[in-house]
């Protein structure tokens, strides 16, 4: 802890020397205990970590190439982070999970992405690759059991029976437009598509931005940073709806080759079971509220979702993010 503090007091001074931002440390949490509906049904927690930067000097790199970019007047962000996920049925109590429920699963990734933004023409291309594992390597069990402990919470009984292990291989690419852009009021329509063994899908969706806030376009790090900008205090509402279609999900169905689960304590480790009836469209709507001063930005964002297996009830889920500029 004591490490932390001195680093973010570094990152501090920096930030306030700094007459131009050079980077970005963003840290967000997902978790259903920040909604009123609270509860470890489903998709119950996601924590992560990212460093965005610009580069000084193109990057010639083979990988580079598989980025993409934004038209010439490209805004490039660069970024590398790391994301813990887990999801969980209904009963936690149970040793023997429901197999038609939500399953017991983790999964721990990393992820390389480039945002390009193009201010000119008001659109941009993300670019995410992510690498990593599910399964008892990525330590859900243990980090749920610390969590639930520390918070007096009821213990999870069921992970000796989650998703047998897999790897995470994936590419998601966004594309959004602008459709309106005023003074104190955007609004932007895109699309996400994911290929990989991690999820298969394409999304839909429009973002309502109103409020005090930096163009959309003008770059990542622009959008949290006073810097240029008369505005040291940001303060703006999102409201983005969505409509999803999955064509599988990994952290949910298991592997995309053959699904199973593993269990520890038995000679039976990778156990063929019955997948649940999964809904191939979902809908969901994002509310948040996002403020920033000279180089410190929080929100708070609530979404609510239609479940990915049939015959349960929505999911509400709360997400609160800290960035810092560097």
């Amino acid at each position: 802890m004591r490490m932390l503090l001195l680093l973010l007091m570094a990152l501090s001074v920096n930030a306030l020397a700094q007459t131009q931002p050079v980077g970005m440390l963003r840290i967000y949490e997902d978790n259903d205990l920040f909604t009123l509906r609270g509860s470890d049904r489903g998709y119950t927690n996601g924590t992560r970590i990212d460093v965005f930067y610009r580069r000084v000097k193109p990057d010639k790199s083979v990988f580079n190439k598989l980025l993409l970019k934004a038209g010439d007047s490209s805004i490039n962000t660069y970024s590398w982070g790391a994301m813990h996920m887990m999801y969980t049925p209904a009963d936690i109590a149970a040793t023997q999970p429901d197999p038609i429920d939500y399953p017991y699963s983790g999964s721990l990734f990393i992820s390389h992405s480039l945002h390009a933004s193009n201010p000119k023409h008001r659109y941009l291309i993300q670019t995410e690759w992510i690498a990593g594992v599910m399964g008892k390597y990525a330590y859900g069990e243990q980090l749920q059991a610390y969590v639930h402990k520390i918070t007096k919470s009821p213990e999870p009984m069921g992970w000796d029976h989650q998703l047998s292990p897999a790897v995470l291989i994936n590419l998601n690419v966004s594309i959004e437009k602008s459709l309106l852009q005023r003074k104190h009021l955007e609004v932007t329509y895109g699309t996400d598509i994911a290929i990989g063994t991690m999820r298969d899908g394409i999304k839909f969706y429009s973002t309502i931005r109103f409020g005090k806030m930096a163009p959309y376009f003008s770059g990542l790090i622009e959008q949290y940073s006073a810097h240029n900008n008369i505005h040291r205090l940001k303060s703006y509402f999102i409201v983005r709806p969505a409509f999803d279609i999955v064509l599988h999900n990994t952290l949910i169905e298991g592997n995309v080759f053959k699904r199973g689960i593993f269990t520890s304590n038995s000679n039976e480790q990778h156990t063929p079971v019955p997948g649940p009836i999964m809904n191939r469209f979902l809908t969901s709507a994002h509310i948040g509220w996002v403020v920033s001063f000279e180089f410190i930005s929080a929100s708070f964002t609530y979404k609510l979702s239609s479940p990915d297996i049939k015959y349960e009830s929505s999911h509400a889920i709360g997400n609160i993010t800290v960035t810092l500029i560097l």
